[in-house]
């Protein structure tokens, strides 16, 4: 069999799950449909400065939102002000949204846990009890231009930023799509 066999292959049983093969070598899916505007989500673990400019480029995307409550990272590519650099080199608009980011508190207790369902639970009960006006706020940048939220974690579903995703795409009746 092929390399190209194996890699049509591979996309036919992506797609039986939601997920569609991106030119990178990367998959995205869709979280949830929507009638209206659609909004990605993408997590940098595992990736470097380049190849997350690349996706987002290839995707469309207008403005990166960086939902974490602390831009910093290990990572020299994903601090905030190299973040912004590279967003602005690739035309996209970069915005920090921090008051959207988990809290060290809930950090720390996931990580004690490990229990994500009860971390989601609870930030999402935060989410809605602090931060409606700022989803509103979020939701209305997305509206204007295609938007990913940026936070750490690979995949969507183990990352606050599936529930901000959730919130906002609620607000607009939008698209979800995990990158």
């Amino acid at each position: 069999m092929s390399v190209d066999t194996k890699k049509a292959a591979n996309a036919r049983a992506l797609s039986a799950f939601g997920a569609t093969v991106l030119g990178t070598g990367e998959y995205a899916r869709t979280i949830r449909q929507g009638t209206t505007v659609t909004i990605y989500t993408i997590g940098y673990e595992k990736r470097d400065g380049e190849g997350l400019m690349s996706i987002l480029v290839d995707q469309g995307i207008k403005a990166l939102a960086d939902i974490r409550q602390r831009p910093l990272s290990r990572k020299p590519d994903f601090r905030a002000a190299t973040l912004e650099a590279a967003c602005g080199n690739a035309g996209i608009e970069y915005q920090s949204w921090p008051e959207l980011g988990s809290t060290e508190n809930q950090r720390e207790g996931l990580q004690e846990t490990g229990d994500f369902a009860t971390f989601a639970r609870r930030f999402r009960a935060h989410a809605r009890r602090t931060m409606s006006d700022t989803i509103k706020q979020l939701a209305g940048s997305a509206k204007r231009k295609p938007t990913a939220l940026l936070c750490y974690e690979r995949l969507h579903e183990e990352c606050h930023r599936s529930i901000i995703a959730e919130l906002v795409a609620g607000e607009l009746d939008a698209t979800i799509i995990a990158l």
